[in-house]
């Protein structure tokens, strides 16, 4: 059953790459959301984001491997030229095998290209996937009975990453596998030596309670197994305290068998049962078929050593009826449970067919470890006969080679000398072009340069002018109209003041709308998506509703670069509102590592692009373009008469 443990990590590894994305701009809260981002965002890298996602909820979440499949056929269209994204798209084929197939070679394989191509990338994300497909290729690997690899993979690579990274949690994580691994090849000592050293970052660092919760209880196992049951009481008591404030998880079921180990070896065998029906319970509220088995083989054990063996028969044989895997190391194990239950239970035929089972399951193990022993001499055979081969041909070639060197020299000089003449004309051809291209380029520059010196003074001198008079109307005039209202509030309640204090409070309102429109300070203070949720609240008004949509935005992004997005879509919104007499505009604002991208679409009543872009009108429009290009970007305007306009834009950040 302990083999069980490592496929129910490495299945939890898998469920929580689903979400990897989350951190990196590319997160939807739901499959719909995804599907509307892959069907209207124009950009491949958010689409390619969005088609890898949706694989990975439509197998979980909705178990539709068809459209599972379909999207990630469409992922990989949209990958092939992203050398990051196409690296996301094998880890996502591996894990897309991995839970239609298995653990399969092609699984493993696609983890172990994942990670390499990976591994040429620096950013956070890339090193979060880079873990997983490391960590997922090591589980596999040691589920196929290749520990010392295992270990190898988790102490060379991912460790040192980890704490690179000051990742400790998936360092304490790496240090738990190892434990596990050593303790599986009966070396408790170290085995112990790596649950500690994983136990120090969980009791030094904030990380996972829950993972803090089954490092406990690891080493307490452990010591249940040595017998030193005071020890392993502490460590139970410790995990009990941080399980309490936890959810049903697969700690709870850690500690249910764990616990029930305990009560078995303090003969406390009521104890014992009362625990394990308790984790029973939480397994299939969790629907975790590894775990069920775990806690029926430890019900198994616990009536086996009350006696009961007719009850111990039982629980046994819904271990193997309901086993997720075929797996031939515990059905060596459980062959040999049934023969000694019916031995104890004088069932002596039942007894020796699953002995001859058990015997027959031992020989096949002894046999394929021969036959691997065997292959592996053989290969080493052939590879010195080949390499023997190889060097004799090696010896022939250089003797003919040595024959003709002499031959060749003349030849070679003279070809050489020719060679040089036509290389000095070509050079100085190439050279005169290069010179010629290089001034063409160079004036082009200046030219651009001049270009983006005038729109950035401009654009400047706009925002400065913003500043100036929203501050002259809040401070000024404001502050005038304030104190008249103030002043005529102090007088007598007169029906004629009434009419007057109502007109002022309205012009003081306009006045503050004005300077906030010129200059809102929410941009300042709060960050652009605060700034852009007050600016759609505050268009809205009537009929017209506008929804924003927004995600990945960053609070890094420079001052200029927030007052130019946000002068956009204000910008947009006015024109949608003013002069397509929309009633329903949805903006989206998206941001990824490289791109920042605005969509703006509304129900209006469009336009012809070409005619108010190349003609006297859409002077809005004319200054959203100049922003555009003042921010390095690109826009595209989608309209025609009568069917809504939708504007998007694609910005470098």
């Amino acid at each position: 059953m302990k083999k069980l443990v490592f496929l129910t990590m490495l299945l939890y590894s898998m469920l929580l790459s689903t979400f990897a994305l989350q951190r990196s701009g590319a997160s939807i809260s739901s499959i719909d959301s995804l599907r509307n981002v892959f069907n209207t965002v124009k950009n491949d890298s958010v689409r390619a984001r969005a088609a890898l996602l949706l694989t990975n909820k439509l197998m979980f979440e909705r178990k539709d491997t068809a459209a599972a499949t379909g999207y990630l056929g469409a992922a990989q269209k949209l990958c092939t030229t992203k050398p990051y994204l196409k690296a996301l798209y094998t880890y996502y084929s591996a894990s897309h095998i991995f839970m239609t197939a298995g653990e399969t070679d092609e699984c493993l394989q696609l983890y172990k290209q994942a990670a390499e191509m990976l591994g040429k990338f620096e950013t956070k994300e890339a090193y979060e996937f880079w873990v997983k497909a490391w960590w997922n290729y090591a589980m596999i690997i040691d589920h196929k009975d290749d520990r010392k690899g295992m270990v190898r993979i988790q102490i060379d690579k991912i460790i040192p990453a980890a704490i690179k990274q000051k990742d400790y949690n998936q360092a304490a994580k790496s240090y738990q596998s190892i434990g596990s691994a050593l303790k599986e090849i009966g070396d408790a000592e170290k085995g112990i030596y790596y649950f500690k050293k994983g136990l120090e970052l969980y009791e030094k660092y904030p990380l996972s309670k829950e993972r803090h919760a089954i490092s406990l209880l690891n080493l307490a196992r452990e010591y249940v197994e040595s017998r030193e049951l005071n020890l392993a009481k502490s460590y139970l008591l410790k995990s009990e305290q941080i399980l309490d404030t936890l959810k049903e998880s697969v700690a709870h079921l850690n500690y249910g068998e764990t616990a029930s180990m305990y009560y078995c070896a303090k003969n406390d065998f009521t104890k014992a049962l009362e625990v394990v029906e308790k984790a029973l319970k939480i397994a299939e509220r969790l629907n975790m078929p590894y775990e069920i088995g775990m806690m029926h083989y430890q019900k198994f054990n616990i009536y086996y050593s009350l006696e009961k063996y007719e009850l111990a028969l039982r629980e046994l044989k819904i271990v193997i009826r309901d086993m997720p895997y075929d797996m031939t190391s515990n059905m060596q194990q459980f062959t040999k449970d049934l023969s000694d239950t019916y031995a104890k239970l004088k069932d002596y035929p039942n007894a020796y067919d699953w002995l001859a089972k058990h015997v027959a399951i031992k020989d096949s193990l002894a046999k394929e470890i021969y036959k691997s022993e065997i292959a592996g001499l053989e290969a080493k055979f052939r590879a010195t006969e080949k390499n023997k081969k190889i060097m004799e041909l090696e010896f022939e070639t250089k003797q003919a080679a040595l024959q003709q060197k002499n031959q060749q020299l003349y030849n070679y000089i003279l070809g050489m000398l020719s060679l040089v003449l036509l290389f000095l004309l070509g050079l100085a051809i190439y050279l005169y072009r290069q010179h010629k291209r290089k001034a063409r380029g160079d004036l082009e520059l200046l030219k651009q340069q001049q270009e983006l010196q005038v729109t950035r003074a401009l654009l400047e001198g706009e925002e400065l002018e913003r500043h100036r008079v929203a501050r002259d109307l809040h401070d000024g005039l404001g502050g005038h109209l304030t104190a008249m209202r103030l002043q005529i509030s102090s007088e007598e309640n007169l029906p004629l003041l009434d009419g007057l204090k109502v007109q002022l409070d309205q012009l003081i309102a306009d006045v503050r709308l004005i300077a906030h429109n010129m200059m809102p300070e929410n941009l300042s203070r709060s960050g652009l998506i605060v700034a852009l949720e007050d600016l759609c609240t505050s268009l809205q008004h009537g009929a017209v509703i506008i929804e924003l949509q927004s995600n990945g935005l960053s609070k890094d992004l420079a001052g200029n670069i927030q007052v130019n997005i946000y002068r956009i879509i204000q910008e947009l919104i006015n024109n949608a509102i003013r002069h397509g007499e929309a009633n329903r505009i949805i903006v989206q604002c998206l941001q990824n590592e490289q791109f920042f991208l605005i969509s703006v679409d509304d129900n209006g009543k469009g336009f012809d692009v070409e005619e108010v872009m190349n003609g006297k009108r859409g002077m809005g429009l004319k200054n959203v373009q100049m922003r555009v290009e003042y921010l390095n970007g690109q826009m595209n305007i989608l309209s025609q008469p009568g069917q809504g306009t939708s504007v998007n834009i694609e910005i470098n950040v």
